[in-house]
């Protein structure tokens, strides 16, 4: 299953949050998130920091957000691991609706809204709110645990 990341709002708490410079700070449980994510799904980016297909705009803020130091690196490998996407008029363009996906995004853009509801894929967004709940990635992954297990019991017929 592929699990669509966007990265402010969502990974990252916007301004008035950060603990240690500029205007960005690290969700709260972060990198057990990314950790978990990127071992149980297929994950891509798709987030305003990158339409063209590349990750350093997106790798930088994290840098930024956190700072130097270990955390840092081993956030820094787990992102490595989120594949780039392409879009241009909105962030579900990138979206493969043909495959199994989930969104995670704080606040989606309209047409993206719409082309979720053309696809009969509403479902499929997933809200996050780390500016208004830090450790929301934790509630978020308490969830998506539900929901794999979910797919992956045995049918029972009867």
């Amino acid at each position: 299953m592929r699990l669509y990341l966007d990265v402010d709002g969502t990974l990252l708490r916007r301004s008035g949050h950060a603990r240690l410079r500029g205007d960005l700070a690290p969700a709260d449980h972060l990198p057990e998130f990314l950790e978990w994510a990127t071992s149980h799904f297929d994950c891509v980016w798709l987030t305003s920091r990158d339409r063209d297909g590349g990750a350093a705009a997106i790798r930088a803020a994290f840098r930024q957000a956190i700072g130097p130091g270990d955390e840092a690196d081993r956030v820094d490998r787990l992102l490595a691991r989120v594949a780039p996407s392409n879009w241009h008029r909105c962030k579900a363009d990138a979206i493969d609706f043909a495959a199994p996906f989930l969104w995670l995004d704080d606040a989606p853009e309209e047409d993206s809204l719409d082309l979720l509801e053309r696809h009969a894929a509403t479902d499929r967004w997933v809200p996050v709110a780390v500016d208004r709940n830090p450790g929301d990635l934790r509630r978020v992954m308490e969830m998506l645990e539900r929901r794999r297990a979910g797919w992956a019991a045995p049918v029972v017929q009867g």
